[in-house]
């Protein structure tokens, strides 16, 4: 994303739709619409939003007269009117058939100062399915505006495509919303404009269809020659011009004197206008950052833009589009030259490739982020990779809710030189039991905080302290022992086996919820604390947002060694046709100011900075944190976390103490599983997922397979009892599932809650197994009647559900969301498109057992 004009560095970065937007007003002041900026001076509406803002006697443009109208930004500028005027060229009044229905606008004014165009793409047809969206109209003619979240459902019979609601709380798509641009929330850019709702075929009441032009079908004037219509995801077109002058569609010289003359005539009506400039088209630099770490690299990348653009005298020189992409998929495709070739599906103990590297990860970046991930030797000394550098850093501590630590008990332990294993025998034993002696013949007695940790398959840090932590436990049944308490804790409390964005967006829940009792200590960042404590997002997939109770903020314990989460940053190098010279020079200057006066911008997020003996402002005790802990305790320190040997022998160590898991799979066989999916229907890709991940189960662990719909006895046909890994019964069973042909509607809810209760009362409760019930579906509950299932109960059971086509997570069960009800248990709601079922299921499966794949 990018920084609007004057925003200060460290503020949450706006959408550009949002600093696009204005509402089309007619002579009484009255909304009828939305339009948005395409370039510093045009704007793109409907062409019935023009007709009803001009009333129905005014002609339509193109005759003698010019037809104006009344602009407001609400959101930078709500006091301020500006005059446009229609161009003739570009009116296409709704024909019979559906087509046309778009106008462009030139304002007679320069836009208010915070207004910026939106970045357009142009997927294909193929490319906007399954793709959540949000729009900001005027429903009921709402100055103020309103904000509407969906999704792409797909193509429809004359060119337009069909959005939907994701869920029945919120807006609805409805008259006011017409020309407001539709933003793609994983694209960050917008892919079309709203034209209509379904006024005749309402298939659900709490969720009424409407439609968007494509941007592609959209008079967007292009100033790279012809533009290509990609089917799957392209990369963003810049359109941030800051010249006045239009290209081939300018309007005439007696058109042009008569636009004068009407703006000088409505000075009363328009603020005084501002200075033109003359700038060139800013540089797009594309950067690659971890998902965790999305939110901090938006803000940093916002101060650089403002720098940037004081430095060069208001001009913006560089437009910095921050995405985010697992550090695993970017050193992957840097190893495959970011290739467009076909990929690999998983299978035996081989993860897989994406299919497209463009399509599935995101454009090539110029600059990388990977946050705390340390990317393989082979890796940084590619070709592609120019220059890396560590630029920040974060010591791993404990994390103990403020209201559970005791002054007089547990102060001098917050900087005492305590060990990693010293720490966690304190926070993760009862106060009854026999206090731990240590190798430095202190006792150490427990506090029954309990300790919670990232999942050390997903997560760098906890990969970090697991080193730290072993070390007090040199043997393979104390290892075990220490797993099981984490184990106790994350079961507790429902946390999933997650990144430590994903632990500490549960924390922040339980945090938020007053009925909720103690909560536990996590293993965190100190730099991850304090954005918590803060109430900042956490990572791109957390919604929870604002501070925590005083008593259930984060104070941080230091031990004596520690490692550090270190934050590189990677230039990459591609060939001239893909990566300009502009944005080669522009990655240099943005690691030369986050390297020099930059710094603060990662002070301002709570990092510590290599080689600055100082801390920076949010790094306080209100905040939680020691700031002058490393700086005045040298007999504390960092390790190195980055040692490989130390991190693959903490990690077959863990492989050997991890808890099996119990596993049932209920696949989605109604009906509409026959949709075609690109290869095969979504049930032959579901089938070709279930047989990837057959092929991870460890030798302790279990899984079981369900079909269900109502095509089936009890809507449930059970061709695989929970148990542990059989070659034979597994081919046995993938062969019926291939012979299978999908029929009847969708038991959702009643197989979801048979489903927990089988997992729930397999083996011992007592036992130490994982539990947990994966489910597989592309369709709304639609045979449960007003069955609700239950989920809490002991032992827990966590519930995964992979929603594909019509499926969403956003679906209500209950009083939440389907996503809010899995996230309840551990578990999570995971969207995902019919064609990467299969890469879907082989990543939850590896993160619920490979682990145990070579016991």
């Amino acid at each position: 994303m990018h920084a609007a004009r004057g925003q200060p560095p460290g503020r949450p970065v706006p959408d550009d739709a949002q600093l696009a937007v204005a509402a089309v007003l007619d002579d009484a002041g009255v909304v009828h619409g939305a339009a948005f900026l395409i370039d510093s001076t045009r704007l793109l509406t409907c062409a019935h939003v023009v007709q009803a803002a001009t009333g129905p006697d005014h002609p339509p443009p193109g005759g003698t007269g010019l037809t104006l109208v009344t602009l407001a930004f609400p959101l930078v500028a709500p006091d301020r009117h500006v005059a446009a005027v229609v161009l003739p060229q570009h009116w296409q009044p709704a024909g019979p058939d559906g087509s046309g229905d778009v106008a462009v606008l030139q304002l007679l004014g320069p836009a208010p100062a915070d207004a910026r165009p939106v970045r357009l793409a142009r997927p294909g047809q193929a490319g906007t399915r399954d793709r959540t969206c949000r729009v900001f109209g005027f429903p009921r003619s709402l100055a103020e505006g309103r904000w509407f979240e969906g999704r792409v459902v797909g193509p429809v019979g004359g060119g337009w495509i069909q959005l939907a609601n994701r869920t029945d709380a919120g807006y609805r798509i409805e008259p006011g919303f017409s020309g407001a641009p539709v933003w793609d929330s994983r694209m960050r850019c917008v892919i079309g404009m709203v034209v209509a709702v379904d006024k005749w075929l309402r298939p659900q009441l709490d969720y009424p269809a409407a439609f968007m032009i494509p941007i592609r079908r959209l008079p967007v004037p292009d100033q790279f020659g012809r533009p290509r219509v990609l089917p799957r995801w392209r990369q963003p077109l810049s359109r941030w011009r800051t010249d006045p002058s239009p290209a081939p569609d300018r309007p005439g010289p007696r058109r042009r004197v008569a636009a004068v003359l009407v703006a000088l005539l409505l000075a009363a009506l328009v603020v005084a206008p501002e200075p033109l400039t003359t700038c060139a088209t800013p540089v797009e630099l594309r950067v690659a950052a971890a998902p965790d770490d999305l939110t901090t690299y938006e803000s940093v990348a916002a101060a650089y833009e403002s720098w940037a653009t004081a430095r060069a005298g208001g001009c913006r020189p560089t437009n910095v589009f921050v995405y985010p992409a697992a550090a695993g998929d970017v050193a992957q495709g840097l190893r495959l030259g970011w290739s467009a070739a076909a990929g690999r599906p998983a299978g035996d103990r081989d993860p897989g490739t994406p299919g497209w590297y463009p399509a599935d990860v995101g454009p090539r970046p110029d600059v990388w982020f990977p946050g705390a991930e340390l990317p393989a030797a082979q890796v940084l000394g590619l070709t592609t990779v120019r220059e890396y550098r560590v630029v920040a850093r974060s010591p791993l501590v404990l994390a103990v809710p403020r209201g559970r630590v005791e002054s007089g008990r547990d102060d001098p332990d917050r900087q005492r030189a305590l060990s990693w294993p010293e720490l966690f025998a304190k926070a993760s034993r009862a106060p009854g039991e026999e206090p731990l002696p240590t190798d430095s013949g202190r006792r150490v007695a427990g506090t029954g905080w309990q300790v919670v940790r990232p999942d050390p398959m997903v997560s760098p840090e906890a990969r970090m302290v697991d080193v730290a932590l072993y070390d007090g436990a040199p043997d393979a049944t104390r290892i075990r022992q220490l797993e099981r308490r984490l184990a106790v804790a994350q079961d507790g409390h429902g946390f999933p086996l997650g990144s430590l964005a994903a632990v500490l967006c549960r924390q922040r829940q339980l945090a938020l919820d007053p009925a909720e009792p103690a909560l536990p200590a996590l293993i965190t960042t100190e730099q991850a604390l304090v954005q918590f404590n803060l109430g900042e997002r956490l990572g791109g997939g957390c919604v929870e947002r604002g501070r925590p109770p005083w008593d259930r903020s984060l104070l941080a314990f230091y031990p004596e060694v520690t490692p550090a989460a270190e934050h590189r940053m990677v230039l990459l190098d591609w060939p001239a046709p893909t990566q300009s010279a502009g944005a080669r020079a522009a990655a240099q200057d943005f690691l030369r100011w986050l390297t020099g006066v930059g710094r603060d911008a990662l002070l301002a997020r709570g990092f510590r900075v290599p080689d600055l003996d100082r801390a920076g402002p949010v790094l306080s005790e209100i905040n939680g944190v020691l700031p002058g802990w490393l700086l005045d305790n040298p007999q504390w320190q960092l390790t190195d976390a980055g040692d490989p040997l130390a991190l693959g022998a903490a990690d077959r160590r863990y492989q050997e103490a991890r808890r099996p898991a119990r596993v049932l799979l209920a696949l989605d066989t109604s009906g509409s599983m026959l949709a075609e999916a690109g290869r095969g229907t979504r049930f032959d890709v579901a089938v070709d997922g279930v047989a990837g991940s057959l092929d991870q189960l460890g030798g302790r662990d279990e899984v079981g397979v369900w079909a269900f719909s109502t095509a089936h006895r009890g809507s449930v046909a059970r061709l695989r009892e929970v148990g542990r890994a059989d070659p034979a019964r597994d081919a046995s069973l993938l062969d019926r599932l291939r012979r299978t042909v999908p029929a009847g509607d969708t038991p959702l809810y009643r197989t979801i809650d048979a489903a927990v209760r089988e997992v729930r009362r397999r083996g011992d409760p007592r036992d130490e197994h994982l539990r947990a019930v994966v489910v597989l579906t592309d369709g709304r509950d639609t045979a449960s009647g007003a069955l609700a299932p239950r989920l809490d109960g002991d032992p827990p059971v966590r519930l995964y559900v992979i929603a594909v086509g019509e499926a969403s997570c956003d679906d209500r069960l209950r009083a939440r969301t389907l996503r809010q009800t899995t996230l309840a248990t551990g578990g999570a709601c995971v969207q995902a498109a019919a064609g990467t079922v299969d890469r879907a299921l082989a990543g939850l499966f590896r993160q619920l057992w490979e682990k145990g794949a070579e016991q």
